[in-house]
């Protein structure tokens, strides 16, 4: 039996799956204004919306400005481009209302009203966002040359993205459609994810009835075998058209698509051909990201992007929030700097090599030596947490001693095009560490004067 919907304004009766039911239940409700809340009424007199220009326009729903009579302000509505007879369309449309009016969130775009027009076409109302898509900002940030703060200003919208999308996961909804173009950035930095036409409900993670759970009598079943979204953006499992695979996770790989599009201004599949597309999208088949760009490309953030788009569903970040917590990770600072694991007994620096990097140990241990007359001299043992090989980084003297594995190590590499691009995350530690290293380069220069006498 179709579950009916909470609100205290709508009776028990009414079975929120038909969208008549939907639209009798909203004319039902107590409302000052009910002889007023279509476009125009009877009479052609305009009614509660004036219309003020269409915004975008879809297959199912148009979405305009207009102005609210009542309330006296600007908003958007999206109207069902049909009337609202019962049958799929119609039902998704109601669903897309209910769902997005439930997700009571700041990063979610909020619903203030849902009923019908003169003419009988289903619309609901919703906040008017002023400002620009995130597409928009990824384009302006190539655009601008890959800037170290517009590249953070970029991810912090993805990360309260992020918030919003495990926020619904929380209420059982999965969006399916998340992409650059459906996630709005308003003119003083706040943040919406936009379009919830395709969420998919599935039960709460603890149980189907947890209070602040999403409530509509979808039957998802009915979409099985049919492919929905933007295939651009689009898991595997979601291409496959395998409703049954499609969870939490599928919504993390189109973060982590919505990352590679941040790192390299494409999307992961792109092209004219369908078929093709989608053959890619099924198989997760993705050019790294580095490939298509000139210029260097932060290496945490292309490794955070990378595993969320693992065509194995298990081997991607498990939710939105640890995808999240990996993006809050790289703007506390690092995360330009690439990831080298090597095995043990592997010579990681040999004496007398040119200079590129320097290295941080994150786990393991490494020995640092010298080889004199076939002779080997232990000169120290580093742990987690130090560092070696940093005169590379201001020096082009060849190294002066080699190092190597003790067992299995992870190290952080610093390159100097890495570090400029930290430093320039705070101008006063930029400034300061181009004094010690002026200082460095002078003493160098100087000893090597020294040496040649």
């Amino acid at each position: 039996m179709p579950e009916t919907h909470p609100d205290p304004q709508i009776p028990a009766s009414v079975s929120v799956s038909s969208a008549e039911g939907a639209l009798q239940a909203s004319r039902l409700r107590t409302d000052p204004c009910a002889e007023s809340t279509s476009l125009a009424d009877e009479t052609g007199e305009p009614g509660r919306y004036v219309p003020r220009g269409e915004i975008a326009r879809g297959g199912m729903g148009a979405i305009q400005r207009v102005f609210d009579r009542v309330l006296l302000r600007t908003v958007a509505m999206k109207t069902l481009l049909y009337p609202a007879k019962s049958g799929p369309r119609a039902d998704r449309f109601v669903e897309e209302a209910q769902i997005t009016g439930q997700l009571d969130h700041p990063n979610i775009v909020p619903v203030y009203e849902f009923g019908a027009t003169s003419d009988d076409r289903a619309f609901f109302t919703m906040k008017l966002v002023s400002g620009r898509t995130l597409g928009e900002a990824i384009a302006e940030l190539h655009r601008e040359g890959f800037p170290s703060d517009g590249l953070e200003k970029v991810v912090a919208v993805l990360l309260k993205v992020c918030e919003a999308v495990a926020f619904a996961h929380s209420r059982g909804v999965i969006h399916r459609d998340l992409k650059p173009a459906n996630i709005m950035i308003g003119t003083h930095g706040q943040v919406y994810v936009m379009d919830w036409g395709l969420g998919l409900l599935r039960a709460a993670p603890a149980a189907t009835d947890v209070e602040g759970a999403v409530r509509t009598a979808q039957e998802p079943e009915r979409l099985e075998g049919r492919i929905e979204g933007t295939i651009s953006y689009m898991a595997p499992e979601q291409a496959q058209g395998r409703l049954d695979a499609v969870d939490e996770r599928t919504d993390v790989f189109a973060l982590g698509a919505i990352l590679y599009e941040v790192l390299t201004n494409r999307p992961p599949y792109s092209g004219r051909d369908f078929g093709v597309s989608l053959a890619a999208a099924s198989a997760a088949k993705i050019t790294p990201p580095q490939d298509h760009c000139l210029h260097l490309l932060p290496p945490g953030l292309c490794e955070i992007a990378t595993k969320a788009m693992q065509a194995n569903p298990a081997r991607r970040h498990p939710s939105a929030e640890a995808f999240g917590a990996e993006l809050g990770v790289f703007l506390r600072g690092g995360g330009w700097f690439g990831t080298l694991r090597v095995l043990d007994g592997e010579v990681i620096l040999r004496e007398g090599d040119a200079a590129d990097a320097a290295y941080v140990i994150v786990e393991g241990s490494c020995e640092v030596f010298r080889e004199r007359d076939g002779r080997r001299t232990v000169l120290r043992t580093l742990r987690p947490g130090e560092a070696f090989g940093e005169a590379s980084l201001l020096s082009a003297r060849p190294r002066t001693a080699s190092v190597v594995a003790l067992g299995d190590v992870t190290l952080k590499v610093v390159t100097a095009d890495a570090l400029d691009r930290e430093l320039g995350r705070s101008a006063w530690l930029g400034t300061l560490m181009e004094q010690l290293a002026s200082r460095f380069v002078e003493l160098d220069r100087l000893r090597a004067v020294d040496d040649s006498v």
